[in-house]
């Protein structure tokens, strides 16, 4: 990883099934090349770095997490609400706070959001279902990285968990760093624009890179720890031998990753995208309608005028009986099949049995977002009228059981976790 240590719901769907944009919008676009979307393991030895933290620190479990979840204090029931939704003319379904602090914080940006339908087909964590989001860190420093927000959907109640990155230090101990790009420790911090959770591994994705995997069963309680410290917000890992963590009580480190074979890529400035070569990792979902279940990653692109630009989304095997990837002979992880995008400024995609879900934006920190259907080989078009939705909508998550789209907003002040039904 680095040179250091490698109106109603029926209504509004008859108007969302009305017609789709001309044809001609993406008249020009030509389906992407599936042999770009290619990722190998890297970060050989992370799980045995790991396994030496474990003999050392006490770990929590997720359902023990969300039992003893911190931020209480989150606006529940119709206190909940936020300016983010004044914009929204397609329904909610459901929807929880984060507290006064995280919705203001300016250091501290949410993106990702994944919910425990991705993680088990039966929809249950133990006893709990659980939404997880993303946040990073926008500070300069130190970079605290990326941290996830584990919430209990029976109580609104949740737990920030930080992600990081283990390594051995110059006396042969086992540590741990922020989550940066490059992975350094002194980078800035990985953009986290969207997570899956699949069976016990959570999937991050990393813009240049590809994709991070952690381990719900690798959750270290620094607060319990014999030489743990969650007094000194100012330090993270071990430090003449005790473990520091910014203050914060968990520590989930990164146990595998999955990156584009010529290392991190280059993609130009301001947002834009390449039409082909190494995929852009902003987002990810997960689709359990195929057989196997597959990995959703795609690209957030400034609009350009090469249809081609707009992005790409591909789908990427996976094993439902471990929750790993499913790797070719070779060791590589290979899309199994990839599209264009019929629209710029998609931050979140999910399909289902086909048709797929964009969120995008393009309003600033004003105006609505949008959510839109789509489908399509190769190159997807819209097949519904933009919906008007909540202001700066991120990353997108389905959750079969109850046939909805989650989503979550980013902008301070304007932040909430919701989802609506889905068209």
């Amino acid at each position: 990883m680095g040179k250091r240590h490698l109106v109603t719901a029926v209504a509004l769907a008859a108007a969302m099934t009305t017609a789709a944009l001309p044809a001609s919008a993406s008249a020009a676009a030509t389906p992407p090349a599936l042999s770009d979307f290619v990722l190998e393991p890297t970060n050989g030895n992370l799980q045995g770095i790991v396994d030496q933290l474990d003999a050392e620190l006490p770990k929590l479990g997720v359902q023990n997490i969300l039992e003893q979840a911190n931020r209480t204090d989150a606006p529940k029931g119709d206190a909940c609400t936020s300016p983010a939704l004044d914009t929204m003319k397609w329904p909610l379904a459901r929807k929880f706070c984060f507290n006064a602090g995280d919705v203001a914080t300016e250091e501290w940006m949410p993106q990702g959001i994944t919910t425990v339908a991705d993680a088990q087909e039966d929809q249950q964590w133990g006893t709990k279902q659980a939404i997880l989001v993303s946040w990073y860190d926008k500070q300069t420093a130190p970079v605290k990285g990326v941290r996830v927000s584990f919430l209990d959907t029976a109580t609104g109640d949740y737990q920030h968990v930080l992600l990081a990155y283990p390594y051995i230090n110059s006396y042969g101990n086992p540590t741990y760093e922020a989550l940066t790009t490059p992975q350094a420790g002194d980078g800035s911090a990985v953009h986290a624009g969207g997570i899956a959770w699949y069976g016990n591994y959570l999937y991050l994705a990393d813009t240049r890179r590809g994709i991070r995997v952690f381990d719900m069963r690798y959750i270290f309680d620094i607060k319990s720890a014999a030489n743990g410290n969650v007094d000194d917000s100012s330090q993270l890992g071990r430090q003449s031998g005790t473990y520091y963590s910014y203050g914060y009580r968990y520590v989930m480190p990164q146990v595998a990753g999955y990156s584009n074979p010529g290392g991190l890529a280059d993609f130009p400035a301001e947002h834009r995208c390449n039409p082909s070569g190494p995929q852009k990792f902003s987002y990810l979902a997960l689709d359990r309608s195929p057989t196997p279940d597959t990995l959703v990653t795609g690209e957030y692109c400034a609009k350009q005028d090469d249809p081609n630009t707009y992005g790409r989304v591909a789908e990427w095997p996976m094993d439902g009986n471990t929750g790993k990837p499913k790797l070719d002979s070779d060791g590589k992880w290979r899309a199994t099949a990839a599209h264009r995008l019929p629209k710029p400024r998609v931050q979140g995609a999910v399909p289902t049995v086909g048709r797929w879900y964009l969120s995008s934006t393009g309003n600033g920190d004003t105006g609505p977002g949008y959510l839109q259907a789509a489908k399509g080989i190769g190159v997807l078009s819209t097949d519904s009228t933009e919906q008007e939705v909540a202001i700066g909508v991120e990353d997108l998550s389905f959750w079969p059981g109850k046939n909805e789209l989650w989503t979550v907003t980013e902008h301070p002040g304007k932040r909430i976790i919701y989802s609506t039904p889905r068209p």
